[in-house]
């Protein structure tokens, strides 16, 4: 990260745009040599809401996966599929209180009740179901996923494979949702009351190579997308489309706790983002700095107080209870406590991606799932064709793959001693992860990171094949098909 004294001595404030930390481009030439192998839904709203993912990858030829909870389930999928006459598609049941160890983060677990209460106001799997799709995809050896919420309209196929032709260039890649405004409940509110509020990239409109060594995760947290790119907007590689995308509209305003809800997140994301516009690293996000970015927030927020009477009348008065109650919220965030995340987030990345390391080789989709102890429903699976699912560029592996020495199978205590997470330093073993406790509350239909995610943790889902290991020969195998709203 470049610095400068000039950066450095500008007010910490928060920005109402930060659009210079991603690389924009306008309409460009489509590369065929980089193919989609799959969309990757966290689906929470009804099976309608699957149209624009379905056509997607129709038009795209690639695997459709459906991670199902809350207000869909994968019987009204399958519905949805056979009405479109679709079964490119792995459609994943997640049952409640899903938890796997490659999906631990120990770190970030061990911080969690010293975050705000209002932080346990929901509990959501939006991050889980993205992750899991980083899993698969590595697992299976696919190299460009796209993640799209149920929620997000009027992309179109050249749009699509435009961000997907990105990827030659940056790490990630996607669309701004600025119709309706993809934003969190204060910002939304800024806007409301006359401030300049841009919308940024998120996770739910998001192509990323997953191949690439450092790819990040999302935590359990609002705001999880800016942290799974942090990294890719520090270095220059996170891309931005010019063409724009629509979400569902919702009303941000309708229930205050959401806005509390938001605030830890939305204070961690802003400030560090505002470090970035800044050209200033995590290094720069200390304990001092925390304190005059809370100081600013707060003004912030007080300001839209003031400015509240600018509002149109018949979103006013829930407008002022969710900016008083992020307000009241983000009072009880500690410097130390964000600082504290910081450093615990950055070594789960680090946990993280040595554990996705170990994942180098291509294995069949019903193996992958069946390690993860999901179970898929795979729609139209047996229809499928192998040769057909898997990606053209990988016959030539396929081809050597099929020269090499028979091996048997894994068995499943080997699955895991191969996948099993490194400790942290110093040989001592990471705290078990706990469960986020307080998340009884419900929302409605809402935007990305939210409404429809919120709610009691919920995930789970396989079809399967053995896994391979260099060294243990193997039986002749049939090839394998190949294959979140969160807080806005």
């Amino acid at each position: 990260m470049i610095t400068s004294d000039r950066s450095a001595a500008e007010p910490i404030r928060q920005l109402g745009t930060h659009r210079k930390l991603v690389s924009r481009t306008g309409p460009r030439k489509i590369d065929a040599r980089l193919p989609l192998d799959a969309i990757i839904v966290p689906a929470s709203r009804p099976a309608t809401n699957l149209e624009t993912a379905i056509t997607l990858a129709r038009a795209t030829r690639s695997v459709l996966v459906v991670l199902c909870s809350h207000q869909v389930t994968p019987t009204k999928v399958h519905q949805m599929l056979a009405e479109r006459s679709f079964d490119r598609a792995v459609v994943i049941n997640l049952p409640d209180n899903y938890r796997h160890e490659l999906l631990e983060f120990r770190a970030l677990a061990s911080i969690e009740g010293e975050l705000p209460a209002a932080c346990s106001y929901f509990a959501t799997n939006l991050s889980t179901k993205r992750n899991l799709g980083l899993l698969l995809g590595r697992m299976v050896g696919w190299e460009r996923i796209f993640f799209l919420d149920d929620d997000i309209r009027d992309i179109g196929h050249p749009d699509l494979q435009s961000m997907v032709s990105m990827l030659a260039r940056y790490r990630t890649a996607g669309m701004r949702a600025t119709e309706f405004p993809d934003n969190s409940a204060a910002c939304h509110a800024h806007r409301h009351t006359g401030g300049a509020q841009d919308v940024f990239l998120s996770g739910a409109a998001l192509a990323v190579d997953i191949q690439q060594q450092q790819v990040g995760f999302f935590p359990d947290i609002y705001n999880e997308d800016w942290l799974f790119f942090y990294d890719d907007a520090a270095s220059g590689q996170l891309g931005c489309s010019e063409r724009k995308t629509t979400q569902l509209r919702y009303d941000p305003f309708r229930d205050p706790r959401r806005a509390a809800w938001q605030e830890f997140g939305d204070v961690l994301a802003e400030g560090l983002y505002a470090l970035l516009d800044r050209r200033l690293g995590l290094e720069h996000a200390t304990h001092e700095y925390w304190i005059d970015f809370l100081r600013a927030r707060h003004s912030f927020l007080r300001a839209i107080l003031r400015r509240s009477g600018t509002a149109k009348w018949e979103i006013r008065d829930e407008l002022v209870l969710a900016v008083k109650a992020a307000l009241e919220c983000s009072t009880t965030i500690r410097p130390g406590v964000l600082e504290r995340y910081i450093q615990l987030w950055r070594r789960d990345l680090g946990a993280w991606q040595r554990r996705v390391a170990t994942i180098g080789q291509m294995y069949p989709l019903d193996v992958a799932l069946k390690t993860l102890g999901l179970e898929s429903s795979g729609y139209g699976w047996a229809a499928a064709a192998a040769a057909d699912v898997a990606r053209p560029r990988r016959e030539a592996a396929t081809a050597t793959a099929t020269e090499e020495p028979s091996t048997k199978p894994y068995e499943l205590s080997d699955l895991f001693d191969l996948l099993r997470p490194s400790p942290v330093t110093g040989g001592k073993p990471e705290s078990d992860l706990e469960e986020r406790g307080g998340g009884t509350g419900r929302v409605d239909l809402s935007p990305d990171h939210g409404p429809a995610e919120m709610g009691q943790r919920r995930l789970g889902g396989s079809a399967w094949r053995p896994f391979r290991r260099p060294e243990r020969s193997y039986a002749p195998q049939e090839p394998s098909p190949a294959p979140e709203a969160a807080a806005g």
